[in-house]
């Protein structure tokens, strides 16, 4: 064990360490700067990390088929844009939501209008279409649209669109009574070239058309006008005319899934090129949109006191076999002044056809012309229009021997006068006949047949007509004799005659001839004659002018 003595000795030689005071301040000891380093390019990746970070998107859909997390890519145009890294359903399960990631690139197309979709395999009246991803997977794309405010929760669509905002090519709407076998998807043809199709369509406002959404392609949305005219294309059109039977259809898919066409009359002259969205009429076939539109109308009321069988509404009014107009309402009305009822038509007249034909002018002159045309017998007339199904058109033509009418009003419209149909008019007739055989005293004319017989028969059982029968019979008898002998003696004879004088005619044609003896001695005898007379009027002469030769005779120098 040491001493402790001798160690406190031995620690004297050791040197005192000096303390010092140093002064306060900062300073960074070299050691520091390493994690100072590693936390600075740590914040700066961090930042770029997060600058460069796109944003996070929610898009719903009805299902996820097809779709998987941290594998599924949204693309467009085959460019990748983000991934899919979450899917959940909605507290309601009725839709997923799908939580995408995208490149930062990818905020300036996202707003209101823009529109997610899957694409997979898919067969519809369009196409075939998405075949790739039955090897690659499904995928989500978009559709940027028109810029719009921004947002980044969005409703997916469960069927891909049909036009996407990078195509082409214009849209139109058509309005259309009903849907027919239209469907999105159908075809837009253009002189049976498939030019567009149909996008979309909704029952309008007023829930009585039906509005048709249309994408025509580039170019050929240049060749729709203000004044081209849209019909249904769908199904296969018979017609049957003066060139016989022919059978149209713009192609076989519009027989399948329906269709549009488009043109503009051939009478027409191109207008200006219709905007974006304009709105056209569809008519519900090729004639129909062939047809003239007039937007002047006037409508008009006829009365008949006959059956109506067969008017429908819509029954065309016609004048010269050229459709005037059309029946819009049909109804029975009771006359109190006459106690019957009346039929009332409401018809509608297309005014500008009228004008056409020489309807110009103001109101006054029209109803004067009209009221020329009425006194000329100017009638309407129901007639049967078509015989296999007994449907009846309204005429108008003149009937000279109508009675004297005049254009009444009601209800502030115009009463046009009518006649009764032929049948009608026959069976009038008819019973005016009936009338008048039912007016003859029938009965008082048989007891006098009667008496008149009764009479006659008394007259032919009396002895007297009995008597002059036989006188009658025995006086035929004599006839009959008389003309048995003319026949066997007296016709003989005047065959005789006649025979005997045929033969006299024959020889006066002959002496008669030119070349005949009896001609030529007569020709002599005038030629004589003739002579004679020159010498008679020489000696007629000479006497006139020497009356004393006479008494002493011709001289010597004479």
């Amino acid at each position: 064990m040491s001493d402790p003595k001798k160690d406190v000795s031995e620690l004297s030689d050791v040197p005192e360490a000096e303390v010092r005071n140093r002064k306060r301040g900062f300073s960074i000891s070299i050691v520091w700067l390493v994690p100072l380093v590693a936390v600075l390019i740590g914040g700066w990746l961090v930042y770029k990390t997060l600058s460069e970070k796109g944003p996070t998107i929610e898009i719903s859909f009805k299902s996820a088929e097809g779709l998987e997390a941290g594998k599924t890519k949204i693309k467009y145009k085959e460019v990748e844009l983000g991934q899919v890294s979450a899917i959940k359903l909605s507290e309601d399960l009725s839709k997923v939501v799908v939580t995408a990631e995208l490149v930062k690139e990818a905020e300036n197309f996202l707003s209101v209008n823009t529109r997610f979709w899957v694409v997979r395999a898919r067969v519809g009246v369009s196409g075939v279409s998405g075949l790739g991803t039955l090897f690659s997977g499904a995928y989500i794309t978009l559709d940027p649209g028109k810029p719009g405010n921004k947002t980044h929760y969005f409703k997916g669509l469960e069927q891909p669109p049909l036009v996407t905002t990078d195509l082409p090519g214009r849209h139109f709407i058509l309005e259309a009574d009903s849907r027919g076998s239209l469907d999105v998807g159908s075809p837009v043809y253009y002189r049976k070239i498939q030019v567009g199709q149909i996008v979309k369509y909704d029952l309008a406002e007023d829930g009585h058309t039906i509005n048709f959404k249309i994408f025509v392609n580039a170019p050929y949305h240049e060749f729709v006008y203000r004044n081209t005219r849209f019909w249904n294309a769908s199904g296969i059109d018979f017609k049957l005319d003066t060139q016989g039977v022919r059978v149209d259809s713009e192609s076989l898919v519009s027989i399948l899934i329906g269709g549009i066409a488009f043109g503009i009359p051939q009478a027409d002259v191109p207008d200006t090129p219709a905007e974006e969205e304009a709105v056209f009429r569809l008519f519900h076939n090729v004639d129909a949109a062939k047809e003239r539109t007039y937007w002047v109308r006037t409508k008009a009321i006829l009365y008949f006191d006959e059956s109506v069988r067969g008017l429908d509404i819509g029954a065309p009014v016609e004048f010269y076999g050229i459709q005037m107009g059309q029946v819009i309402d049909v109804k029975l009305v009771y006359d109190q002044e006459n106690t019957n009822f009346r039929i009332r038509v409401l018809v509608e007249i297309e005014s500008e056809r009228w004008m056409e034909a020489g309807f110009i002018g103001g109101d006054t002159e029209r109803q004067e012309l009209v009221a020329s045309l009425l006194e000329k017998g100017f009638r309407a007339q129901l007639k049967t229009g078509n015989l296999l199904t007994g449907k009846q058109v309204v005429v108008l033509d003149f009937f000279p021997n109508a009675p004297p009418a005049t254009l009444a009003s009601e209800e502030g419209l115009p009463v046009f006068p009518t006649v009764p149909t032929p049948m009608e008019e026959i069976s009038t007739k008819f019973m005016r006949i009936l009338e008048k055989i039912d007016a003859i005293p029938l009965d008082q004319i048989g007891k006098d047949l009667g008496e008149t017989i009764k009479s006659a028969k008394q007259l032919t059982e009396s002895p007297e007509i009995l008597e002059a029968i036989k006188n009658l019979n025995a006086t035929l008898e004599e006839t009959r004799l008389l003309v048995s002998d003319l026949r066997t003696n007296v016709t003989p004879e005047i065959s005789a005659v006649l025979e005997e004088a045929r033969q006299s005619l024959a020889n006066a044609e002959r002496m008669l001839n030119a070349d005949s003896p009896l001609q030529v001695r007569m020709n002599s005898a005038i030629v004589e004659i003739t002579a004679a007379a020159r010498s008679l009027r020489l000696l007629i002469d000479y006497l006139g002018r020497h009356p004393e030769s006479l008494l002493r005779g011709k001289g010597p120098t004479e």
